[in-house]
């Protein structure tokens, strides 16, 4: 072969991969305008078409995330009896503490995200992303320490105690060690939805809740595992769902790459993100404590009632599932409506910013009421599905109503104080989740007990059930009057809003 030929095919081979380059380059641009265009169409599609796609696989995703602590009842119920639902009543403040970490970095990264789009600064939202990753990741070496030193006097504080101690230990330490699995599993999922894929958002949880119902089969029935096997097989699902959420965002075409240069801790962006986290995760540690301080309620009133102490602690099981069943609808299109809410605040759409607030508002009424029913008509439907004993379901029935009484009027309390947290107002959003969540609840939570049983027929146990229905009412009065200011205050920005 001659010098001539060989300089041919090296310009041959040079302008191949010039074409390929420069074909990559086309690609790669069009990717990134079909992903920029996903992401505007929320300043100007139509804001109820937007609401359904974001939000109706934000509440089926919800939904399902809530299905994962609803299975594992359902078969320890079958397995291992009251004792183990009891048990993974006890377990419960933690689990939500560990969910209101991910929330705080995975929702307030995710808002912060969608109002630098709104203002057209993609490179700030990756640079959220990175952080908000990094975070995660930290927070998870954290609560393995916290688990590691201090797992039985909080599982003490939460009233475990007897033969509920060892079964809520054997649960926990396996979750906890697969924190950061759940932490990328739920906080970095949030990001997918604002980057355009609700559906892709929703993939995720349907993925993990899938392996969730065959494991814990595998894990509690097939292999007798009881409430190790019950973590395991929830830790498994995580698993499955954190490599899906991370193939998205590591995957050459991704609209939201996470890249090697996008993962830094700045400290000031990490604050940033964490106080706009801060209502949701608040929430979440609301109801850590206060189910905790329910937890110890019941074992106190539940002595002197005919159920005891062992049937309080499981019939509260069945309400907490059924309650989050009834009321995660509203939270989950609080999720699908934030980055439209945030994006349009980003670019100082108002007038249509409100309009996706009141059409959240009337969607989450929608969906939740006829859930609502079916407890009010059928409720021992539910207290046969988690197998409580037959002497507990009669009562279990009854808290049912007493506890859930007042979840429609939720969609207020639940829409608006998540338009303060899409906005960027973190203190007000943190003021509104505090109130229904502690400052109302667990003082109610204290007297209700010793108050209503004096001039009406309820217990001092049933108190405490209906102590939560009373905590929504005022909730759903004071983000009544913040909504009514805030809307006077765009007005004066905004004559036109």
């Amino acid at each position: 072969m001659d010098t001539k030929t060989t300089q041919a095919e090296e310009i041959i081979d040079a302008l191949d991969d010039a074409y390929l380059e420069g074909r990559d380059a086309r690609e790669a641009d069009q990717i990134r305008a079909q992903a920029e265009a996903k992401v505007d169409r929320m300043g100007h599609g139509s804001t109820f078409k937007l609401l359904l796609e974001f939000s109706i696989p934000a509440v089926v995703g919800v939904m399902v995330q809530m299905l994962y602590n609803v299975i594992d009842a359902v078969y320890v119920g079958h397995a291992v009896g009251a004792d183990g639902l009891a048990a993974t009543t006890v377990a419960n403040p933690l689990m939500t503490a560990m969910t209101a970490l991910a929330m705080l970095i995975g929702v307030g990264g995710n808002a912060l995200m969608a109002i630098r789009l709104g203002e057209g600064k993609r490179d700030e939202a990756r640079r959220v992303l990175g952080t908000s990753f990094i975070l995660l990741m930290v927070v998870s070496v954290v609560v393995w320490i916290v688990g590691a030193t201090l797992l039985e006097p909080i599982l003490l504080v939460s009233g475990a105690e007897g033969e509920v101690m060892p079964l809520a230990k054997s649960f926990t330490m396996v979750l906890i060690a697969g924190c950061p699995l759940q932490f990328i599993a739920f906080g970095m999922n949030n990001f997918i939805r604002t980057a355009g894929y609700p559906n892709r958002a929703l993939g995720s949880m349907l993925i993990g809740t899938a392996a969730n119902v065959v494991f814990g089969y595998v894990f509690i029935v097939l292999l007798d595992g009881k409430m190790a096997g019950a973590g395991f097989a929830t830790v498994c699902a995580w698993l499955l769902s954190a490599i899906f959420v991370m193939q998205f965002f590591l995957k050459k075409t991704s609209p939201m790459p996470l890249r090697k240069e996008t993962l830094r801790l700045p400290l000031r962006l990490a604050g940033r993100i964490c106080v706009m986290g801060i209502a949701p995760a608040i929430m979440q540690l609301g109801f850590a404590i206060s189910s905790a301080i329910e937890n110890n309620l019941l074992a106190t009133y539940g002595a002197a009632d005919p159920v005891g102490v062992d049937g309080a602690l499981a019939i509260m099981r069945v309400l907490s599932a059924v309650g989050m069943f009834t009321f995660m609808p509203m939270v989950g299109i609080a999720s699908g409506a934030q980055p439209i809410v945030g994006y349009n605040y980003g670019a100082k759409n108002y007038d249509r910013m409100k309009r996706v607030v009141w059409q959240a508002m009337a969607l989450a009424a929608a969906i939740t009421i006829p859930i609502w029913i079916t407890v009010l008509v059928a409720p021992d439907m539910y207290a046969n599905l988690f197998s409580l004993p037959q002497e507990y379901r009669k009562e279990a029935a009854w808290a049912l109503v007493l506890f859930l009484i007042f979840v429609p009027i939720l969609s207020i309390q639940t829409i608006g104080s998540n338009y303060f947290n899409a906005t960027g107002q973190a203190a007000k959003a943190t003021i509104l989740t505090l109130t229904r969540q502690i400052l109302f609840l667990i003082p109610l939570l204290i007297f209700c007990p010793q108050i209503l049983p004096l001039f009406t027929p309820l217990s001092p146990l049933e108190s405490v059930w209906f102590a939560a229905s009373i905590s929504d009412i005022t909730s759903v009065l004071i983000v009544s009057v913040f909504l009514v200011f805030e809307y006077r205050r765009l007005k004066r920005l905004d004559p036109t809003f």
